[in-house]
């Protein structure tokens, strides 16, 4: 995330609109259409090669659009990228490896303080940038996933690699105010020793 869609933690940009309890899933009907056309190309791909289409929008048009107009934008560019708007899918169904609990040890366990490392990239990152050089400590193995900048760049899922669960003090990220606890899910090869 190295564009400017990954706004988390930087400034100016005016308080989050926090909207009711009971807000629509959906607040235009062409926003459920996109959702549910979305379904069509995802099923072709990977999750993290639809974000990495999102990632491509344009800055200007990228601060002005709505959540599911981004949507609409990266759904274009599969649809195209996949033979959707030229006649039957070229691609095949890509399929969905389970989220699953590793059966393998890693390099980091419980308790153990790691730096997350500060890879920028071209493509694909999960990595914000406000936790980028920040120290956390592990909470737990989250899960084994293929690593996302790796399915981004393929539009398939390689291998699975370990994901943990790593929290900071809001402090050390945002400054004295913050008085909350931030966990965030991490790739191993996103983390070192510090």
């Amino acid at each position: 995330m190295d564009g400017v869609h990954d706004l988390g933690g930087m400034h100016g940009f005016g308080s989050i609109p926090v909207e009711a309890d009971d807000e629509p899933i959906f607040h235009q009907p062409w926003e459920g259409r996109v959702w549910a056309i979305s379904a069509t190309t995802m099923r072709r791909t990977t999750i993290d090669r639809f974000r990495w289409h999102i990632e491509q929008m344009p800055p200007a048009a990228y601060l002005i659009s709505s959540y599911y107009a981004r949507w609409l934008w990266a759904v274009e560019r599969l649809a195209a990228e996949q033979g959707l708007l030229d006649g039957p899918a070229s691609v095949p169904v890509a399929p969905r490896p389970p989220s699953s609990t590793p059966r393998w040890n890693g390099r980091f366990r419980p308790g153990q303080p790691v730096r997350v490392a500060n890879r920028v990239t071209a493509g694909h990152c999960r990595v914000p940038r406000y936790l980028r050089r920040q120290v956390g400590r592990v909470e737990r193995v989250a899960c084994a996933w293929p690593n996302p900048g790796e399915s981004a760049a393929r539009g398939t899922y390689g291998e699975p690699e370990l994901v943990y669960t790593v929290v900071f003090a809001a402090e050390d990220l945002f400054g004295p105010g913050a008085d909350h606890v931030l966990s965030a899910d991490l790739s191993e090869r996103d983390l070192e020793a510090p």
